[in-house]
């Protein structure tokens, strides 16, 4: 790198430059398409979604980032080895952060498709009661249905 340095061969560095930029994009989008699989999952298990999701994706960025940032230093360092041609660390790091992300959306997958998803609205709803009140309501909804399907 020191070479393309002195002799203004700035498309060389360009290129590093690029590939890193690269690597950082599929990062954040392994990440996304995470979240995705996450809030996803969780609608076809009937669960609330709040911030709590979106929050913890955020950390993890940062976590992921500073990892990205650690590779770009050895990519730099490596740089001053003449065989050292590509940013080989940042694109290492990212395919390891790829196929964490990837297990987890994988996970997500598993989880939206097992027995959970699979309950009844009804099952799901009883779950879900807390009070006395939303039990009864829950009830006069469920004997109303019962009773449409007699009157047929």
């Amino acid at each position: 790198m020191i070479d393309y340095l002195v002799t203004g061969e700035f498309s060389r560095i360009q290129l590093r430059v690029y590939i890193i930029l690269a690597m950082w994009v599929v990062m954040v989008m392994a990440v996304c398409m995470d979240l995705w699989a996450g809030v996803n999952s969780a609608r076809a298990r009937g669960e609330v979604i709040n911030s709590g999701g979106f929050r913890r994706t955020i950390g993890k960025l940062g976590d992921y980032w500073r990892i990205q940032v650690m590779a770009l230093i050895f990519d730099v360092i490596g740089s001053c080895i003449p065989w050292y041609e590509y940013p080989y660390a940042s694109m290492i790091v990212t395919a390891a952060i790829v196929l964490i992300e990837g297990r987890s959306v994988w996970e997500n997958e598993r989880a939206k498709k097992g027995n959970v998803a699979k309950l009844p609205a009804a099952i799901r709803d009883i779950i879900n009661c807390t009070t006395a009140k939303s039990a009864e309501e829950l009830l006069k909804k469920i004997k109303e249905l019962d009773d449409g399907q007699k009157a047929t």
